[in-house]
């Protein structure tokens, strides 16, 4: 990944779906996101439990912001919060365009490229700077998927 012009960036928010996001919902929004992602050199992290969004986006500032306002107008989403906003050292997530960890009715997803159990995400240590609200998401989720 080369470096970013104006550094790196990142923006951390929660939201709340309008609507249950089914297996076939995630599926097609890994496909959507991974494509966008890398094209826009956009790495981080979402994760979905109980009607609940939480997601790191990082990247160059501009693409970042961009991305956000286009998550922002997402009508299958609403109560957007912000939670971090502003430049970081370093990318977080560098090698993640979109990965994720579904829940556990969900085992023929395993042979998905970027499938991680819960326990393989919380062993990788990732998210030094992010852990703990990543942290919290987890502790109040009984099931998790990882996108």
């Amino acid at each position: 990944m080369k470096s970013e012009p104006g550094g790196c960036y990142s923006i951390v928010y929660i939201s709340t779906a309008i609507a249950d996001f089914r297996e076939a919902d995630l599926l097609q929004l890994l496909k959507q996101a991974r494509g966008f992602n890398e094209q826009a050199g956009i790495t981080g992290v979402l994760m979905y439990s109980g009607g609940r969004f939480i997601q790191v986006l990082e990247g160059c500032p501009a693409a970042v912001r961009r991305l956000f306002a286009r998550i922002a107008a997402d009508p299958r989403h609403g109560c957007l919060e912000k939670l971090a906003d502003g430049r970081v050292p370093q990318r977080e997530y560098k090698e993640w365009y979109m990965s994720f960890a579904p829940p556990p009715t969900a085992a023929d997803w395993r042979q998905l490229p970027g499938y991680l159990t819960p326990p393989q995400l919380v062993l990788a240590g990732l998210g030094t700077a992010t852990q703990p609200l990543l942290s919290e998401f987890l502790a109040a989720s009984t099931e998790m998927v990882l996108v």
